[in-house]
């Protein structure tokens, strides 16, 4: 897929990075030309441009992206300009926009983007729930009780299989999926570790010391069942 990002901040650089190395093309576009030089070699191309600029705006190939991310983070002016340049040159393209202010989302809003993120609060709230249930590694709050939970598999689940453990009927917790441990290589030839997400589980799958579960629950009864299995373990 092609994805064209507007504001190479942090977030913005480090969404195209990850999104180059999953094989995407990720053209990253900043008025900055640090950001811009520093990127070079890392993503597919990198432009140095002012998006609040209509005549620059037209330099950039919008219309054969599949996605355009504005993710300026500093200027909600400059936010606001470029995707509302942005938003009348794509074509098919899915336009994501990041709000930093509940004003900043109210306008995006009212501009009809696709989509609104907001990294710095989604990331508070799964930082939260990490810390609220020992063992989270990461989470995604749904509401103010059900919770997704990436946990490692307790002790005493390994080598079980999914039926055996039954975790609907005693805690009312399902295992949404595994990620298994794999390797591949960077674009600069580098072995990296990552976990690949195995599917729908089934009933007679067996679970493993080096996979990850993710959970589906309220918080409360995925803390209480992992604190219960880590209780076992010690006995």
């Amino acid at each position: 897929m092609k994805f064209i990002i507007i504001g190479l901040g942090n977030f913005g650089a480090t969404l195209g990075l990850r999104l180059v190395e999953d094989g995407h093309e990720v053209i990253g576009v900043d008025k900055r030309p640090e950001p811009v030089n520093l990127l070079k070699d890392g993503l597919t191309h990198t432009i140095e441009l002012d998006t609040s600029d209509e005549l620059s705006m037209d330099k950039l190939p919008l219309e054969g992206a599949d996605t355009i991310l504005v993710t300026i983070g500093e200027d909600i002016g400059a936010s606001v300009t470029a995707t509302a340049f942005a938003k009348e040159r794509r074509k098919n393209a899915t336009l994501i926009a990041r709000a930093i202010s509940d004003i900043h989302h109210t306008i995006l809003e009212a501009m009809g983007v696709d989509e609104i993120i907001h990294p710095e609060a989604e990331f508070a709230d799964q930082l939260a729930n990490r810390l609220l249930v020992d063992g989270a590694l990461k989470s995604l709050t749904l509401d103010s009780q059900f919770s997704i939970l990436e946990v490692k598999v307790p002790e005493k689940m390994i080598e079980k299989t999914v039926e055996e453990l039954a975790l609907p009927d005693e805690w009312s917790v399902t295992i949404v999926t595994l990620l298994k441990e794999r390797k591949r290589r960077s674009i600069w030839g580098v072995s990296k570790g990552y976990r690949e997400v195995i599917g729908v589980v089934r009933p007679d799958t067996t679970l493993q010391a080096s996979d990850r579960l993710v959970l589906f629950g309220k918080t409360q009864q995925i803390q209480d069942m992992l604190e219960a299995y880590e209780d076992h373990s010690e006995d």
